[in-house]
This record gives C-alpha cells, sequence and structure tokens, in this order.
C-alpha cells in the first residue's frame, strides 16, 4: 500500500494511457521488496493493525459529522424557504399536502407563471473539447452557485450560442440520470458566462422577471430537499430517471415579498458560509489523516523508523 512500491510499479506500465494501463506478470515479480525476520514483521504489522484502526475511526467519525452538517444545512435551508424567519408569523394551507403551512403573506405560483423552459444543446463527442465555454452536468449538480468559470469546452455556433445562452438569474436542473438520487438537483447562475452553451443534460429555467423572483433566493429555494423529494415522486424510473420540462413547469414555488427574500438570502448566506467553512475544516482533516496513514505504513514497512 506504499506509494513509493506503487509508484515504482508504475514505471513498467504499458499501453494505452487514455483506456487502460498493464503491469506485467514478470515485472511485478521482479520487484524488490524489503524482508524483515517473519518475527519483526508481525510486531510491525500489529503495531500498524492499531494505530491504523485509530486514525480510520477518527476518519470516519469526522465522515459521519461532515454527514451531520450537510443534514444540517439541507434541513435549514429547507425551514428557512417555506417557512421564512419569523417564527410567530400568521400561516395557511399552502394547498399543497408535501408543503403543509406557509406564511400567510406569500404567493404560492407554478413554476410555468415565472419564467421559461428548455432543455440543453446535444451535440456528438467530436465537437467537445474545443471551442466555447460549455456548462456540464457535473458543474450544476455540485454547485448550489454556477461557477463562473467552467471547464468545458464545445464547437458552438453563434445560434447555438443564443439559443442555449447562460445568463444571470438561469435556473438549471439536473435532467436525467441512472439514479433517481442524482436528478432533479439545481444550480443558479449569478453572473453570466459570456458564449457559453449547457448540457443536454440539463434543463434552464430563465424568470421572466428578477422583480418576482431574486436569483439569490432561486439558489437556496430549488436545491430544497422538498421539491427533490415532490419530483422524485412524480418522475417515472424506466431505465433512466427523467424530469420532463411539464413536471417542472407544474412545480409550485412560494414566493416571499422581495423585501422578504432578501432577508433570507442575507440569513442563509450567513449561516452557510459557517456551516461550510465547518465541513470544509473537516475534510481538510480528513486529508492530512489519510496522508498520516500512508506516512506511517512507509516509514515502519521500509525500516525508517522501527517498532
Amino acid at each position: 500500500q506504499t506509494e513509493s512500491f506503487q509508484k515504482q510499479l508504475r514505471r513498467y506500465a504499458n499501453g494505452i494511457l487514455e483506456i487502460r494501463l498493464r503491469i506485467s506478470f514478470e515485472n511485478l515479480l521482479s520487484q524488490q521488496i524489503p524482508t524483515p525476520s517473519l518475527n519483526e514483521q508481525r510486531k510491525i504489522a500489529d503495531f500498524l493493525d492499531n494505530e491504523i484502526e485509530s486514525i480510520d475511526k477518527l476518519i470516519t467519525n469526522t465522515q459521519n459529522l461532515i454527514e451531520e452538517y450537510e443534514s444540517y444545512k439541507t434541513a435549514l435551508i429547507t425551514q428557512t424557504v417555506t417557512c421564512g424567519l419569523n417564527p410567530d408569523v400568521e400561516m395557511k394551507d399552502s394547498g399543497f399536502g408535501y408543503l403543509g403551512v406557509i406564511p400567510s403573506h406569500w404567493d404560492v405560483v407554478p413554476l410555468k407563471y415565472l419564467g421559461s423552459c428548455i432543455n440543453g444543446i446535444s451535440k456528438g463527442a467530436k465537437y467537445f473539447g474545443s471551442g466555447f465555454a460549455f456548462v456540464s452536468y457535473s458543474d450544476v449538480y455540485k454547485n448550489y452557485e454556477l461557477p463562473s468559470a467552467v471547464c468545458g469546452l464545445v464547437e458552438s455556433s453563434q445560434k447555438e450560442r443564443d439559443t442555449y445562452s447562460v445568463e444571470y438569474g438561469d435556473v438549471f436542473f439536473t435532467r436525467t440520470s441512472e439514479t433517481k438520487e442524482e436528478v432533479a438537483f439545481s444550480s443558479t447562475c449569478l453572473s453570466s458566462i459570456d458564449n457559453a452553451t449547457f448540457a443536454g443534460f440539463l434543463i434552464r429555467f430563465r424568470p421572466y422577471n428578477m422583480n418576482r423572483l431574486l436569483p439569490e433566493f432561486s439558489k437556496y429555494y430549488f436545491r430544497s430537499n422538498i421539491h427533490r423529494n415532490y419530483f422524485i415522486k412524480e418522475m417515472n424510473l424506466v431505465t433512466r430517471v427523467s424530469l420532463s420540462q411539464e413536471l417542472l413547469k407544474k412545480l409550485p414555488v412560494l414566493l416571499p415579498p422581495l423585501s422578504e427574500q432578501k432577508k433570507i438570502v442575507e440569513y442563509l448566506d450567513s449561516k452557510i458560509n459557517s456551516i461550510d467553512n465547518i465541513i470544509s475544516n473537516k475534510e481538510n482533516l480528513i486529508s492530512e489523516l489519510e496522508d498520516y496513514k500512508k506516512s506511517l505504513i512507509f516509514e515502519y514497512t521500509t525500516g525508517k523508523k522501527r517498532v
């Protein structure tokens, strides 16, 4: 498991990098490895078993904490964008069982009355890798806010760039996937990307009027799990899960007054930023522990340190 041994083996790898590399049986058998006495091997193995078990437990506990913080973040967003910030506000029945009660002064409007929807560009593989900016499935799936600089490139015409443009306020939804867990995720564009197009596996929602629905509010509202659960319940699973424009347009959108949307955004920005900082620190800790584990294995299996 030491990186030095694996790196040494890679020197003998051959084949086509983009497809598969191979190491021959003969090259594997020719590798020299340190061979302490059996008694010392047992001591090293016992020592590392104990040390690695302790490190792995700490890594697992940290991963569990990250999952708890992610769940809390999702719950906080859902609670705030469906109930607001005032716990004493008068409530009313939303008219949708899965939404329950909502503040009485909020509007409920189907998405189709707030903007237009369009599926993304569809092109063959030969057109990708060069050209103009291209928003991919993973750009949306991984981010609440669409990255202002995306890595994808596609050769697109001016007409395609006009039709499938990426502008401030656009909300992109993952449209199709192998599993229901990866469909109906959203990402909101808060900075227009010049000359960009977006993938055919996505649906773009473009609001008619920013004075009814703030893009910054959209970033949180459409990422809420309560809406994804609604989509998943209504979608049909055949060989792939697919979110249709027709279903998306039926989605009930809760609309607080614009001033309240701004307050919700300010509140969530502050809270989510704090949570994300904690998660980032936990992820850094896991990375450090993984590095320490590799270092420990290397030092004791090569004799740099002795038991």
